[in-house]
């Protein structure tokens, strides 16, 4: 009976201390679930869904928009208000006008005018018709606006265009003239069509549309995002610095990501997009001229980088073209900002984008060791804004002119009370000293000098005239009087037309 007692004994042990293994295995077995799914939370289904069917797929792309076979010849654009639409920016006889060539740079530049494609008259032809006629290969002659005929062989290229979808200028904080710097607060939403994504979705459809729903944006996490190429990492703005603390972004670690990457699928045009949104602050470099200040117009000017160089030779063997083209969006919100612009000192008198090509002949290409021909396509942004002048013409302007003419009321004096005359001059041009000391913080301090510069030292110039007339008469006394009055009078009369005369020179571009 003893012995039975100790064996039961023995095995309620045994099973109370498996019971204690099995629940720390399973309680080891959950934490490491509840590891996994923490790493895992981190991104949504879709991403890694996509992942996991990107690495399934064996006939991976690169994110090229197109793969193209024609003369790479691309027309400029242009806004048409009255329509709200993007067109093919045209001369005066309706001819396109050449945004970019890549495989013809000598004889087909920016602005260049094509009359005719293969013998069709391009002024006759809509837009549609000019971009699709262009992506034909073989041999193409082109006669040019200066009725040249050049002969260009289609060749293969691989083509990427960046969309600039919207641009919106919530407000300009700070235009420092004296340093040129624009501070601005931007949002900017940049996409780029992702042929490589579609293709994988449209494959594995069934595994993928539950999760991509159409017209919704769906956040790229780091699993996704290491897993493929986004070259719009590459579009660049030309801050001269970049502060965190007044960009807006996601924080991811407790540190700010300002560039969020989303994906975004139009199911009517079948367009899979990735879509990188800034916003916040902007510090951008300006490059003023002051010449005609205060009554200047000047051009604050956001450009709009895409990063990556149009090559016609690739040292892999393949010619590459990235373009950085707006959409309706950045058109139709700068045109509200015009009407709803809260700068005190400017008026806002046009905004536009326009594109520009940025040429470097000699750009090291560190793949290579070597220097080529580099080309960039970037986005000029312009704001064109005219300074508000009632200030200056009240305040500074108006002010040293009647200083002025107290000082030359002095010829108006009798000759002979020269000491009168003297004390009256003198005190003018004092107080013409001390009252630039009041306004000097409202001029900017240039090597250069603007009209305004020219205004005030045209005006210590006559200042100073009176006196020296005053000391002169003083010298030669009350024996040269009538020499004195004939002198008084001549001044009297062509001064104020001397005056006159290179005012009207000073200010002449704003008069006529």
């Amino acid at each position: 009976m003893k012995s039975i007692k100790s064996l039961c004994f023995y095995l309620l042990l045994l099973f109370v201390s498996l019971g204690f293994v099995a629940k720390s295995l399973a309680d080891n077995t959950i934490n490491k679930n509840k590891s996994e799914v923490i790493l895992i939370d981190d991104c949504s289904p879709l991403d890694h869904n996509f992942v996991i069917l990107s690495k399934k797929n064996n006939d991976y792309k690169e994110p090229w928009n197109e793969s193209r076979n024609d003369i790479g010849v691309f027309y400029d654009f242009e806004w048409d208000k009255k329509y709200k639409k993007i067109k093919i920016k045209r001369d005066k006889n309706n001819y396109p006008i050449v945004r970019f060539s890549l495989f013809d740079k000598e004889n087909i530049s920016q602005g260049t005018v094509v009359k005719t494609f293969n013998g069709k008259d391009l002024s006759k032809l809509n837009d549609d018709k000019i971009k699709l006629i262009h992506k034909s290969n073989g041999k193409i002659d082109l006669l040019l606006g200066n009725n040249e005929i050049i002969t260009i062989n289609s060749k293969p290229y691989k083509l990427n265009n960046f969309k600039l979808t919207d641009l919106i200028i919530n407000s300009v904080h700070n235009i420092d003239t004296a340093k040129g710097i624009l501070e601005i607060s931007l949002d900017a939403y940049l996409a780029n069509n992702r042929k490589d994504l579609l293709d994988i979705m449209l494959i594995h459809e069934n595994e993928l549309s539950e999760y991509l729903e159409p017209g919704y944006l769906h956040p790229i996490c780091s699993v996704l995002k290491n897993e493929f190429e986004w070259p719009l990492e590459s579009v660049n703005f030309n801050e001269y610095r970049y502060d965190a603390d007044v960009r807006e972004g996601l924080k991811n670690k407790e540190k700010l990501v300002s560039s969020v990457f989303d994906l975004t699928y139009n199911k009517k045009s079948g367009n899979l997009r990735s879509l990188r949104t800034e916003k916040g602050i902007f510090f951008i470099r300006q490059d003023f001229d002051f010449r005609k200040f205060p009554f200047d117009t000047q051009k604050l000017i956001i450009t709009i980088e895409s990063g990556t160089g149009s090559l016609s030779n690739h040292y892999r063997g393949d010619s590459l073209v990235t373009f950085l083209t707006p959409e309706k969006g950045p058109f139709i919100n700068l045109e509200k900002y015009k009407k709803k612009n809260y700068l005190k000192d400017w008026t806002i008198k046009e905004v536009k984008i326009k594109s520009r090509e940025k040429i470097d002949n000699n750009y090291y290409y560190k793949e290579t060791d070597s220097l080529i021909n580099y080309s960039e396509n970037v986005l000029d942004v312009e704001i064109i804004i005219k300074r508000n002048v009632r200030h200056y013409t009240y305040k500074i302007m108006l002010p040293v002119f009647l200083i002025l003419c107290i000082a030359w009321y002095v010829l108006w004096i009798p000759t002979r009370k020269y000491e009168t005359r003297l004390n009256t001059s003198i005190i003018a041009l004092l107080a013409l000293i001390a009252y630039n000391f009041v306004f000097q913080d409202d001029i900017p301090k240039l090597n250069y000098l603007t009209n305004l510069d020219r205004y005030i030292l045209l005006s210590y110039v006559f200042c100073c005239i009176p006196v020296f007339i005053s000391i002169g008469s003083s010298k030669l006394g009350t024996k040269n009087q009538k020499a004195i009055i004939k002198i008084n009078k001549t001044i009297r009369k062509w001064g104020v037309l001397a005056y006159i005369f290179i005012n009207l020179a000073i200010f002449k571009s704003i008069l006529f």
